[in-house]
C-alpha cells in the first residue's frame, strides 16, 4: 500500500482492539489515580481521556490489513448484544512484590465480557494473527512503575486501599474499535481507525 504520496509502502501501525470508556468511567479513572497519587508512588500515569479497556493487543499491521480487520469485527459485534460494566476495585500486575502496572478492574457480567474477546480472538486468528497465550484479565490501566523503580510496599498497599472504596462507575460496552497507538515523547497518541458496533446477538 502506498502512502499518500505514493512513495513506496507505508510502514506498520501499532493497532489492538479495545471498548471506549464512559465518561463516568473515565472520572472514575481519574479519581483512582487522584487517590494513588497522595501516596507518592514512581509511577507514569496514564491520561484519562486517552484510557480504553483493550480487548486484544495486534501490535505492528500492514495498514492495507484494515479493511478486512473492520469487517471481521463488525461481524463479531453484530453477534452479541450491548451490556453494561462497573469500574471495580483497583490492583497491580504482575503482584504486589513486583509491581509494574496499577489497574482499575471491572465487574458486572464478565462472562460477556469474555465471550466477546474469545470472539475477537478466534476471529483475528483466522486473519493469520497468533493466539494470546496469557489469559485474558480486562483491566483499565492507571499508570505504570517508572524503569528501575521499586515502590515502597507500605506505600502501595496503602495506595490499593485508597481506590478500593471509591464508587464503581458505569461502562456500557456498545462497540468494538480498532485503533492505532502512535508512541511518542508526549505519551501514545491514540487514532479510532472502525468502530463496530454490537448488535442484537443473533
Amino acid at each position: 500500500m502506498e502512502d499518500e504520496r505514493g512513495v513506496g509502502p507505508q510502514e506498520p501501525w501499532r493497532l489492538f482492539v479495545a471498548i471506549d470508556l464512559s465518561e463516568e468511567a473515565r472520572g472514575a479513572l481519574a479519581e483512582a489515580q487522584s487517590a494513588c497519587r497522595r501516596c507518592d508512588l514512581p509511577v507514569r500515569w496514564v491520561d484519562p481521556q486517552g484510557a480504553h479497556l483493550t480487548v486484544k493487543f495486534l501490535g505492528a499491521v500492514e495498514p492495507d490489513r484494515v479493511e478486512a480487520l473492520a469487517g471481521s469485527l463488525a461481524t463479531i459485534a453484530a453477534a452479541h448484544r450491548p451490556f453494561l460494566l462497573w469500574t471495580g476495585p483497583a490492583g497491580v500486575f504482575p503482584s504486589p512484590r513486583r509491581p509494574r502496572v496499577l489497574w482499575l478492574g471491572v465487574n458486572g457480567p464478565t462472562d460477556c465480557l469474555d465471550d466477546l474477546q474469545q470472539d475477537v480472538e478466534f476471529a483475528l486468528h483466522g486473519l493469520g494473527f497468533p493466539l494470546e497465550g496469557r489469559p485474558f484479565r480486562p483491566h483499565l490501566t492507571l499508570g505504570r512503575v517508572r524503569d528501575g523503580a521499586a515502590p515502597d510496599a507500605a506505600g502501595l498497599a496503602r495506595a490499593l486501599e485508597e481506590a478500593r472504596h471509591l464508587a464503581p462507575a458505569p461502562l456500557p460496552v456498545r462497540d468494538l474499535l480498532l485503533m492505532r497507538s502512535e508512541l511518542g515523547r508526549g505519551g501514545p497518541r491514540y487514532t479510532t481507525l472502525a468502530v463496530a458496533r454490537l448488535g442484537d446477538g443473533r
